[in-house]
């Protein structure tokens, strides 16, 4: 089965967001606010993965999260929803990415400088 938003994980990853990362990007990106429950279900992670990598979703300003009261016994469940433009992932990803390809640059220059 694949997951949810499954088409934007690659490409997130490929410029340097965390599988756990650019999973939940791509799932709230394409179905929108997400309860904890539904995104284990729809992608297979695990809670504890899911808690940890909306934390940093969370810390960048990202994601916002609601708690759900559980009945009975438990920590409450989250519902997580974006609070930035697509956009604004693109671009810090496209910055992140043009980093790392300065960083090449300057790797090969060092190469062709030193070993001709």
């Amino acid at each position: 089965m694949a997951a949810r938003g499954s088409d934007l994980v690659e490409p997130l990853q490929r410029l340097g967001a965390k599988r756990v990362e650019a999973t939940l990007l791509a799932v709230l990106l394409k179905e929108g606010s997400q309860g904890t429950k539904e995104i284990v279900e729809g992608t297979g992670l695990r809670q504890p993965e899911v808690s940890v990598g909306m934390q940093v979703l969370r810390d960048r300003g990202w994601v916002e999260a609601e708690a759900i009261p559980r009945r009975g016994k438990g920590r409450p469940m989250h519902k997580y929803r974006l609070v930035v433009e697509p956009q604004e992932i693109r671009k810090y990803f496209e910055a992140e990415g043009k980093k790392e390809i300065e960083a090449y640059k300057q790797a090969v220059q060092v190469l062709k400088e030193r070993l001709g």
